[in-house]
């Protein structure tokens, strides 16, 4: 399960983001948490405990291309759910704060993106 990565949605609803594919949770049942593809169209899902350390059951056959753009979109939302936190703090402190603090790769373009 190290290959999960914990994420946000831009509605602030949690994500778990799968070998570049974003899952959201489904539904929750005494057999652990259901997750889901966010494209609707992709029957993609999983079950995992309630820990969200053990994979229980899985269906990886998405339909869809992975997407090329997820660390930025990772970034961009913690940074949206910061700036409404933190109302007092600016901007030009919040970004750079926010890219040196995620672990993930991030090129020039995705910097001036977000």
């Amino acid at each position: 399960m190290d290959r999960f990565t914990k994420a946000f949605s831009e509605k602030g609803k949690p994500l778990i983001v799968l070998d570049e594919f974003k899952f959201q949770k489904c539904t929750i049942s005494k057999n652990g948490i259901k997750w889901r593809c966010t494209i609707k169209t992709c029957t993609s899902n999983f079950l995992c405990d309630v820990s969200k350390t053990v994979l229980l059951k899985s269906n990886f056959d998405h339909n869809h291309e992975a997407s090329s753009n997820i660390n930025r979109q990772i970034v961009a939302n913690s940074l949206k759910r910061k700036a409404t936190d933190q109302v007092t703090t600016r901007p030009l402190k919040l970004i750079p704060d926010e890219v040196q603090s995620s672990a993930l790769d991030l090129t020039l373009n995705d910097v001036h993106s977000i």
